[in-house]
């Protein structure tokens, strides 16, 4: 049977990785579009009048890893974790402090909770480009395309080398040699 020229391998290896990730990419994002768009229906909008950013530093450079907001529901004050967040740092110094003036979680933050517990909370600018955002789910949907066509187009060329020059068959026995003993 032929084998796969090595630069073809290396590619759809390549398609496969793309394919992968985009199809988990993808599916993540339709799990923040449905998480959205659940906090926008049924959550209670309210305002936090503190926020606490934790910031971090890593390989890739810093990212937000946690914000606290506190918030008042029915005369009571709670603090909760937001379920999800941005990640930039927009500027924001690592370790734990508020967040500077003007950046998207910057106290007063508009925050979106869930009636039956009020520790679920979202930033409502966050349910907003969750459940709205739709420039990356077609750019994922586009790398998805990329290496699927890739790799169909591999496998198409393989099959057809494979019935074209048939299988590889061993090389008969050399009659004249005998076996001597």
């Amino acid at each position: 049977m032929p084998s796969i020229p090595r630069w073809a391998s290396v590619v759809g290896a390549f398609a496969l990785v793309a394919t992968v990730l985009g199809l988990v990419a993808l599916l993540d994002i339709r799990h923040q579009r449905a998480v959205g768009q659940e906090y926008q229906d049924t959550g209670v909008e309210t305002v936090a009048d503190q926020v606490e950013l934790r910031v971090r530093y890593s390989k890739g450079g810093s990212y937000i890893d946690e914000v606290e907001v506190t918030f008042v529901v029915a005369g009571e004050r709670h603090l909760a974790t937001l379920w999800n967040n941005l990640g930039d740092p927009e500027g924001n110094a690592d370790g734990r402090h508020p967040p500077a003036v003007g950046t998207r979680y910057a106290a007063p933050l508009r925050i979106l909770y869930k009636p039956d517990d009020p520790t679920q909370v979202i930033a409502a600018v966050d349910a907003e480009d969750f459940a709205t955002d739709s420039g990356t789910p077609s750019a994922v949907a586009a790398l998805i395309a990329i290496g699927g066509t890739t790799l169909i187009a591999i496998l198409a060329g393989w099959t057809a080398c494979t019935r074209l020059l048939g299988p590889r068959r061993p090389a008969a026995p050399d009659k004249h040699h005998h076996a001597e003993g």
